[in-house]
């Protein structure tokens, strides 16, 4: 099956404008069944007092692409509400553009379950994992 990017992530006018996600600035790269990966480029008001990407920032991009992994096909009709998300962090994100990518693990009746990654591509570097429990919602 090939991928299919939308222009944004829903792939028509985003009701992201003037959100935290249009503040991210993040761009949905790759999505297929199960998949998602995510680029940003990283802007200095995304990093930390000692110019690392912000653990905030990062969880955020984790938690994103565990949710559109596990969202491929019905984006338009749902939204994934984060029931919980568990992040580690490994090593400092220092390169320019930031790249997560999320795996859907299991999917029940109610819930799904996904796992991401943030890489720094600049220095070849896993940087953070996390796992995340998502609950589809109708989209209203």
């Amino acid at each position: 099956m090939a991928d299919e990017i939308p222009g944004s992530i829903l792939g028509k006018p985003t009701p992201y404008e003037g959100t935290y996600l249009e503040f991210l600035g993040f761009k949905l790269v790759a999505w297929k069944s199960g998949y998602a990966k995510l680029e940003m480029p990283v802007r200095a008001e995304h990093r930390n007092t000692v110019g690392f990407l912000h653990g905030g920032v990062i969880a955020s991009l984790l938690d994103i692409a565990g949710a559109v992994a596990g969202s491929y096909g019905a984006s338009q009709e749902i939204v994934s509400v984060t029931i919980n998300l568990n992040c580690s962090y490994m090593a400092p994100h220092q390169a320019d553009t930031a790249i997560a990518e999320g795996e859907l693990i299991r999917t029940t009746s109610s819930l799904f379950f996904s796992q991401a990654k943030l890489l720094d591509p600049e220095n070849n570097r896993l940087c953070a994992t996390a796992t995340g429990t998502y609950k589809p919602k109708p989209r209203e």
